[in-house]
């Protein structure tokens, strides 16, 4: 199983955090995305997407927010460009930082 995963819709714009976790997780466990249960039942996409956008002065937010998710434990580190680790394997650089912060996707 190859474990690497990148932010990219593959169309050239990038996904949103809560988007690429689940993509993550979903490259961890060698399965579609679609097979695995919603993120909600674990933590609210919007909230954890609204975590990583820009502060209101342009710049990028910096954390880590480390939570469950059907059985994994999920870290999101955001220094220069959010990291997303599924029980302990980094899977990504899955979003770099803009000075607009992460797009979702709509």
């Amino acid at each position: 199983m190859k474990n690497t995963f990148s932010g990219s819709s593959g169309d050239g714009a990038q996904q949103s955090v809560s988007l690429a976790v689940v993509n993550a997780v979903a490259a961890h466990r060698d399965v579609d995305p679609v097979e695995l249960p919603t993120l909600y039942e674990w933590i609210d996409p919007d909230a954890l997407d609204s975590l990583f956008e820009p502060t209101r002065t342009g710049g990028p937010r910096r954390g880590r927010l480390e939570f469950p998710y059907d059985g994994h434990t999920v870290v999101v580190d955001y220094t220069d460009e959010v990291t997303i680790t599924v029980d302990g394997t980094q899977m990504a650089d899955a979003i770099a930082a803009s000075p607009r912060g992460p797009v979702t996707d709509a």
